[in-house]
């Protein structure tokens, strides 16, 4: 980066200070956001690997019009929003000034998963995906031949109820999933239009595994299968695992044919 445009990337910076405060002191408190940190230095290496390739500036109107919504928006809203439009400032300006892009979707997702997003997720998302969840589940039993509907986030099984739990949710799985996905988009060098494909790709991914959790679940806590030990936890690694590995193959796929001659 010149040192014209690392002058003007610290003045941003500095411009959106309250924001960098907030979200240190929301990452270092005691509600478990640290993970952000993970983000944040898988982005700052994906900046040092394009250092070797440096990219002519694309214009600088999209982080200088987010700065404007910044700061008329900021006396209106919570600090979450701010930070959120904080951050693709900074992802806009580093696009232009790095990549030589109007905007850089993977790094954009990377920053905006550093932010201390997922109690809020768990509050808004954590409801709505236990329903999704449990009418999934629901149905795929249905199939196997259970008498199952869903109510609320509980199935009913000939009158016995089962919970859909938070953890079936499914919010930190997504939050892992989307990462992942950011991630492998960003070092196989995907366009924007690829990179929104295996983004779409990871969530329904995750979605898919969390019903296949809790319908394993359902064998268990409806007591059709007693398996030894704890396999909640297992179940949730097992499928994570297969997530992860859908996407990661997705990736591969899309970036060799991007990559095709």
């Amino acid at each position: 980066m010149p040192p014209q445009a690392k002058a003007l990337f610290l003045l941003l910076l500095a411009a959106l200070w309250p924001v960098w405060q907030w979200v240190a002191a929301r990452s270092l408190d005691a509600s478990g956001e640290r993970w952000g940190l993970l983000p944040v230095a898988t982005a700052a290496l994906l900046l040092w690997r394009q250092r070797a390739e440096p990219a002519a500036s694309a214009p600088l109107a999209l982080p200088a019009a987010l700065l404007v919504l910044y700061a008329a928006a900021y006396p209106f809203l919570t600090p979450l929003p701010r930070a959120a439009i904080a951050v693709s400032a900074a992802a806009a300006a580093l696009s232009a000034l790095c990549f030589g892009r109007r905007l850089h979707l993977a790094l954009w997702g990377l920053l905006l998963l550093s932010l201390p997003v997922t109690a809020s997720l768990d509050f808004y998302l954590g409801y709505p995906l236990r329903a999704l969840v449990g009418a999934a589940t629901a149905a795929l039993l249905q199939m196997n031949g259970f008498a199952v509907v869903r109510e609320g986030t509980l199935l009913n099984w000939s009158g016995r109820l089962i919970s859909i739990d938070a953890p079936c949710s499914g919010v930190r799985m997504l939050w892992a999933g989307l990462y992942l996905a950011f991630t492998l988009a960003a070092f196989q060098r995907l366009s924007g239009a690829k990179t929104a494909l295996l983004v779409s790709l990871a969530v329904a991914a995750v979605l898919a595994s969390n019903v296949l959790r809790a319908t394993a679940l359902f064998y268990v806590e409806a007591e059709l299968l007693r398996p030894p030990g704890d396999w909640h936890a297992a179940v949730g690694v097992a499928v994570f695992l297969l997530a992860a590995f859908a996407v990661a193959d997705a990736a591969r796929r899309i970036g060799k044919r991007a990559n095709a001659p």
